[in-house]
């Protein structure tokens, strides 16, 4: 079966339509997700025509003011499409994802990261550990969709892929024309996040790196000086490629003696903690629910569900270890 007509079929068009509907079971009753599920059974007729004849188009992207990032939103049917799409390029792209890129489905997500990287502290002396400036904003359309192209040779699906990529954003009563970036809470995205820095995988199983990454963040581990500098150079090479830029305030290259902090944790040769990031947002949540009129109940809630992700899925956090005292100086 071709690609386009596993998206267009109805077990996917049915999943993708309980996954829109979970996801937007919460909208105002004005909300078009109703208007949608009232009128399912035509609607799912029109886009299955509209996938299998090629001429689906997708609707301008809602931008909504926010402090950091921007609220990106879809309408529902777009949304619904994009699920199908993400469904179907999942099954055809996971096999050539490398198993270090653990944010992908049934990598370990992650707390699988933090594990891996906790785990192998001791093989190791030193760290280069960084992620990319605006990654989603900073994607190459062409790049990656040559990328996509590897590996996707139907037209009808190269098609749909760009058309999420150059859509039209709404911003303001403003129209922009997007051609570079990808969109931010699109249930499409991670799997092309994870597509578009293969190259940097491929290339760290060539230089045989201990490497974990997860979407843009990744760490590498060496044993030597002379192996991390070459780890340093094949990443600032494909760095260059992708015309991609490392992050200057969340990159560390040093001893792991010294700590470095990764996905919220804090990393040393004296055990896994809490990254001085994680506690100061934690703080930041909790004065915010006590200037929102908050009772002490709420509070406690929260701050007992923090814990708890804080230590589910890895083994022994020290709660009052983490970076504060390296980052102060």
């Amino acid at each position: 079966m071709l690609l386009i007509e596993q998206i267009a079929s109805h077990e996917v068009l049915e999943a993708a339509f309980q996954w829109v509907c979970a996801q937007r079971a919460h909208y105002h009753f004005n909300g078009d997700i109703w208007q949608l599920r009232r009128w399912w059974s035509e609607k799912k007729q029109q886009i299955q025509q509209l996938l299998l004849n090629g001429s689906y188009r997708f609707r301008e992207l809602r931008r909504f003011p926010a402090k950091d990032p921007k609220i990106e939103w879809w309408c529902s049917q777009d949304a619904l499409v994009l699920k199908a799409i993400a469904i179907v390029l999942t099954e055809q792209l996971q096999p050539h994802l490398s198993p270090r890129c653990f944010h992908v489905a049934g990598r370990g997500g992650l707390k699988g990261a933090v594990r891996e990287v906790s785990a192998h502290l001791e093989e190791h002396q030193f760290v280069f550990r960084t992620d990319v400036k605006k990654y989603y904003a900073s994607i190459n359309h062409h790049l990656l969709m040559e990328l996509v192209g590897q590996y996707v040779k139907e037209d009808a699906v190269i098609a749909l892929v760009w058309g999420y990529l150059r859509h039209y954003v709404s911003d303001g009563g403003k129209y922009l024309d997007i051609t570079q970036g990808i969109s931010l809470g699109c249930p499409l995205s991670p799997l092309i996040g994870a597509l578009f820095l293969k190259p940097l995988d491929d290339r760290m199983v060539e230089l045989g790196c201990f490497y974990v990454r997860y979407m843009d963040d990744w760490v590498i581990l060496a044993p030597t000086r002379w192996k991390l500098r070459r780890a340093i150079k094949a990443v600032n090479q494909v760095m260059a490629d992708l015309l991609l830029v490392k992050h200057p305030e969340k990159t560390f290259i040093g001893r792991i003696s010294r700590g470095f902090d990764f996905l919220g944790y804090w990393f040393s040769t004296q055990g896994l903690g809490v990254a001085k990031k994680s506690v100061e947002r934690m703080k930041a949540k909790v004065t915010q629910l006590y200037e929102q009129g908050a009772d002490d109940c709420r509070i406690e809630s929260y701050l007992r569900r923090w814990c708890i992700w804080v230590r589910s899925g890895v083994q022994r956090v020290e709660l009052g270890r983490d970076g504060a005292e390296e980052g102060a100086r």
